[in-house]
Order: structure tokens, then sequence, then C-alpha cells
């Protein structure tokens, strides 16, 4: 059996921590034995319980942050007690899980990583990231565009990416799905959504971040509003430019139209009481949340940013627009609208999608190939 040692310096919880949670619930465990490591800030605590309620050892790093160089002495530590077969890094940012490549390196043990979301680095940060790269066995990418991306900026370690898209747990979801009523939509519609019943309800989560892409949301609702009236939109989320999005629909006079809902915690019962998702992301790694969408069954808007296109297909299971473009955005919201029928069709062809190829446990099943080659 083959111990394995989950590692990441996250300060909080997001898509990336999902899939590292969804990746040790479903490995192999006749195969595999996943170990948690990360870092000890309260806002991981939740994450971390469940981990241990699925049986894995959790290790929490006494550190103040991810620059913090206790992570290396620490870690280094438990891979010298543990002796793993392999150590996985999650890179979240990528100048994170620095102390990572240096506690490999020094206890000569395999690393591979997974990078969420790949952007070019500052100058000093790129030279030693291609440097720390030279010693990693492989590199998982999690779309293709990533791997693009990743090709792109250090050409010398193409031979050792590979791409495994992120996945959902399916049977979690139907289970919570299970159980949403009409009594559900109805106190969701009225007390969360301030919607009448007969509201159309078009929801976005993300964060409340200028990547996000929300301005452009934003800035397309008022003609939207001029031709259904009845339309009302959703943010839930909470992040850095949150005052800044609440300032924009107050200026356009929108409030009776947006409702910002902060960070929520029952997403599938939330997305059952919608009628459309919009995610208008100018940067993703992947978007995560549209295969939560897709599986509810909604129609998807998104941009063509990223992995995005690789779960959504344009015509198909969604209307796929450019970046920053909120004429465009506008356009699919009013042909969404206006056609109940398209609304359904591209649901159920998003259901069908995300059974077929996105499920956790194929993820898992692609990881544990990896892992059997070390």
């Amino acid at each position: 059996m083959k111990k394995i040692l989950l590692y990441t310096d996250t300060p909080q919880r997001g898509g990336a921590e999902l899939q590292m949670f969804l990746l040790a619930k479903f490995l192999d465990k006749a195969k595999f034995t996943p170990i948690l490591i990360c870092s000890n800030y309260r806002e991981l605590d939740k994450w971390c319980a469940n981990f241990e309620h699925e049986g894995i050892k959790v290790y929490r790093l006494n550190v103040k942050s991810k620059h913090d160089p206790k992570h290396y002495f620490q870690l280094k530590k438990i891979i010298k007690e543990e002796k793993p077969d392999l150590l996985h890094a999650h890179i979240w940012n990528p100048a994170s899980g620095r102390y990572a490549y240096l506690a490999a390196k020094s206890t000569k043990t395999k690393l591979i990583t997974t990078e969420h979301d790949p952007f070019k680095l500052s100058t000093i940060k790129d030279f030693f990231k291609k440097r720390a790269l030279k010693n990693v066995s492989k590199i998982i990418a999690i779309s293709n565009d990533n791997k693009k991306v990743l090709e792109k900026l250090y050409p010398e370690q193409k031979k050792k990416i590979q791409v495994i898209h992120n996945g959902i747990d399916i049977t979690w979801w139907q289970s919570q799905l299970l159980r949403f009523t009409d009594e559900d939509r109805h106190h969701i519609k009225e007390d969360l959504f301030h919607a009448q019943e007969n509201s159309l309800i078009v929801t976005t989560v993300a964060e409340l971040h200028e990547r996000k892409g929300l301005k452009y949301l934003i800035n397309a609702i008022p003609e939207v509003i001029k031709k259904f009236p009845n339309t009302k939109f959703v943010l839930i989320g909470d992040g850095p430019n949150r005052s800044d999005f609440e300032h924009l629909v107050k200026k356009l006079n929108l409030e009776r139209h947006v409702t910002f809902l902060g960070r929520q915690k029952e997403i599938p019962k939330l997305l059952k009481s919608s009628n459309i998702f919009l995610l208008p992301s100018i940067r993703e790694g992947f978007g995560l949340v549209n295969l939560e969408a897709m599986i509810t069954p909604l129609p998807i808007i998104a941009t063509k940013a990223g992995g995005i296109p690789e779960v959504v297909v344009n015509k198909e299971t969604g209307i796929l627009v450019e970046t920053e473009d909120s004429k465009a955005l506008t356009d699919a919201l009013l042909k969404l609208i206006a056609a109940s029928d398209l609304r359904e069709k591209y649901a159920k062809a998003g259901h069908k999608r995300i059974l077929e190829k996105f499920d956790a446990q194929k993820m898992a099943t692609e990881y544990g190939k990896v892992y059997d080659k070390f």
C-alpha cells in the first residue's frame, strides 16, 4: 500500500481545497493511504474535520503564513516520520507550496504537484519556480487550457505535464437535491433572494473579486430588466471587491434587482431555487462551480475563460461569451430568459455531461494511475 502525503499551504477553503478532499475521499484505500498536511488556520478547521470524518490522518502545521519557514522544518519532520511514497503538493497560487519543493528535495521524496490556477509570476519568483520544478516528477493541470499555460511558462517541463479534470461528488449532490421541497424553494426565494414567487432567478456563486468579472454582469443588468422586469440577480459569495460591486449596483439603481447573499452553506438548495447560472469570469482555472450548477441541473451562461469551455459546451449545455463583454452577457440573458424550452434543453444536456465526464470518483482513479507509476 502506498502512502501519499497531500500538502497545501492555503489559508482558506476554495475549489482547490474541495478537490483535495474529494481526491482523498475517493482514492482506492486498498492501494493508497492519503494523509493531509496543512496549516493551523482557523478557517481550515471544518475542512480538516471532513478529512478526519473519512478516517484520514491530518497534520496541522503551526505557522503564521505561507511564507513562514516553519513549513519546511515541520513538513520535513513529518516526511521522516511517515516515510511516504509520494508527496503531492496542491499549488493553489503559482507562488505557493514553496517549502514542499525544498522538503521533498532534502528528504529525497518523490514530489508531484497539481497546479490549480497557473499564471505568470514576477521575474524573481519565476526564477525560483523554474528551479523548483526541476525536482518535480509530475505536474498535473486541471484543464487543457491550464496545460497550455504551463507549457508556455515552463517549456522545459512539457513532458511532465498531464491533465486530470476536477470532479464533483455526484452522490452527495444528488442526495442534497433529493431533500429539496417546494417549501424550501418558497422560503429561499422570499426570505433569502427577496424575490417574488414568479421571479426568474439568475444566480452567480463566486468570490467577489475583480477577476470574476462581476462588474460586467452588473453592467449587463439594466438592459435585461427593461424587457424582463421580474428578473432577480443573486450574487453568492464574498471577497475584497464586494463594496465596489455594491456601489455599482446602487449607482445603476439596481438594488431591487440584485441581492448580495455573502457566503452560504446550502449551495445545492440555492441553485435548485434558481433558473439560470451565470459565471462571468475574466480568469478561471477550471470553474468548478459550473459543474455544481450543471448537476443541479441549470443552464449556464459563462465566459470563454481558462478551462470553462472544457466544461460548458457552447449551445449545448449553455451559452459561452467573450470575457469583459457586458453586451454579450445581456444578449445571452435575453435569449435564455425568453426561452424556457432552451433552458430545459441546456440543463438536461449539462446534467448528462457531468454524470459522464466529471465524477470525482473518476478523478481519483486518474490520480491513482499517476501514483502507481512511482
